[in-house]
C-alpha cells in the first residue's frame, strides 16, 4: 500500500511544504508538472514562499494586493491543508516606501509603528480565520555579533524604531491573530552556537516581559555534513526549556559541504550518485527520528520542507551560480528519492 508522508508522522507532527506562485497563481512551467499532485498527496501543512511577504502584500502606500495570497489560501483549503503565514516583519522584502515619509525622508518612529500596526491588523482581519501559525518576526538576529540586527546590519525596523518593534509586533499579532501560534523564526540556530544563544536570550527576555511568543522557528537549511544530530537535538531542547514550542520551518538538506574548518569553502557541482542519495536518505531518517523524539517530549510541533521537488529548489544556483542542488525528497522529475523511501518505510 502506497504511503502518504504526512500520515506516517500524524501522531507526532504535521509535515509541510513551501509553495511558489506557480502552484496557484501563475502559468505552470512547460513539461510535466507533478509538484501539485505531490503537494496535495503528501503534505498537510503549507506556507507561501514569497507571496505573503510585505513587499508583495503592500507594494505602495494604502495599496494592498490580496490576489495571490487569496489564491494560495484557496489552494490550501481545496487540498484540506493547514496554513502558515510567512512573514509579518522582516528586514528583507519590505517595501522601501514604508521606511520613508511623504517627502521621501526617513520615516519617524511614530509613523513607522503606525504603519506596522495597520499592516498587521489588515492582514489579520482578512486571514486570521484561515491560518494556524504566523511568522511574526523573521531573521532578527545578526550573523555579525549575535545581537539584534541594527541599522548597520540591514534592519531599518531597528534603525527607526529600536528593539521594541519586536515586542510591539507580537502584541499586535496576538490581537490580530487570536487563535494562531506566534512564531519568531531564524536560520543557523542549529549550526552556530552564538546565534542560538542570541535568540535564546531574546526569547527569554520576551517571555519575562509577557510578550506573547509561542514558538521558535528553526529554518534548518542544512547539509549532509553539518550540523550534527546532537547539536540539532540540543537546540530544540534548549528552546523548549523556555516553555515555547519549536517548529522546523524551512528545511532542506544540501548535498554539498560548503563549510570546512569553520569557513565558507564552496564545492563545485557534483554528480548525484546512488551512494550520495543513500547518504542523504540516512540523514533525513536520523533527522526525523530526532524530530519524533522531541515531538513525543511535547516540544516539536511541525516540520516544513522548503519546497517539494529538486527542480524548483531555491538552492539551485545559490549560493554558487551555475551549481544545482538536490536537497529535497523528490527529484527534478518528481520521482521519489531514497530519502522519501527512508521516511515512509
Amino acid at each position: 500500500m502506497e504511503k502518504k508522508l504526512f500520515k506516517v508522522y500524524k501522531d507526532y507532527f504535521r509535515v509541510g511544504a513551501a509553495v511558489a506562485g506557480l502552484f496557484y497563481d501563475k502559468e505552470p512551467p512547460k513539461g510535466p508538472f507533478v509538484d501539485s499532485e505531490i503537494l496535495a498527496k503528501h503534505f498537510n501543512l503549507v506556507v507561501a514562499e514569497n507571496d505573503t511577504k510585505m513587499c508583495n502584500m503592500m507594494p505602495a502606500p494604502g495599496t494592498y494586493n490580496f490576489s495571490s495570497a487569496d489564491k494560495f489560501i484557496e489552494m490550501a483549503k481545496k487540498n484540506g491543508q493547514d496554513i502558515r503565514w510567512h512573514t509579518l516583519v522582516w528586514h528583507n522584502q519590505a517595501p522601501e516606501w514604508i521606511f520613508k515619509d511623504e517627502n521621501g525622508n526617513k520615516a519617524s518612529k511614530e509613523l513607522l509603528l503606525q504603519r506596522l500596526k495597520d499592516y498587521i491588523f489588515t492582514i489579520g482581519k482578512r486571514y486570521s480565520k484561515d491560518v494556524c501559525s504566523v511568522d511574526v518576526v523573521n531573521e532578527c538576529i545578526s550573523d555579525k555579533n549575535f545581537q539584534l540586527r541594527d541599522g548597520n546590519d540591514r534592519s531599518k525596523w531597528f534603525d527607526i524604531i529600536g528593539p521594541e518593534y519586536i515586542d510591539k509586533a507580537f502584541f499586535w499579532a496576538r490581537e490580530a491573530f487570536p487563535n494562531a501560534e506566534l512564531v519568531i523564526n531564524d536560520y543557523n540556530l542549529e549550526t552556530i552556537p552564538g546565534k542560538r544563544q542570541g535568540l535564546y536570550d531574546l526569547v527569554k527576555g520576551m517571555k519575562e516581559r509577557g510578550v506573547p511568543v509561542d514558538t521558535v522557528g528553526l529554518q534548518m537549511h542544512i547539509s549532509l555534513y553539518y550540523p550534527s544530530i546532537k547539536m540539532i537535538d540540543e537546540t530544540i531542547k534548549m528552546y523548549g526549556s523556555l516553555g515555547v514550542k519549536v517548529i522546523v520551518t524551512e528545511m532542506d538538506v544540501s548535498v554539498y559541504n560548503d563549510y570546512k574548518d569553520g569557513k565558507e569553502q564552496f564545492e563545485e557541482k557534483k554528480e548525484y550518485t546512488p551512494e550520495l542519495m543513500e547518504q542523504q536518505a540516512q540523514r533525513y531518517k536520523e533527522l526525523f527520528e530526532c524530530f519524533k523524539e522531541n515531538a513525543k517530549a511535547g516540544i516539536l510541533k511541525d516540520v516544513v520542507l522548503w519546497g517539494i521537488t529538486d527542480r524548483f529548489s531555491w538552492k539551485n544556483y545559490f549560493p554558487v551560480p551555475g551549481r544545482t542542488d538536490a536537497p529535497l525528497l523528490f527529484d527534478v522529475e518528481g520521482k521519489e528519492k531514497p530519502a522519501f523511501a527512508a521516511l515512509t518505510k
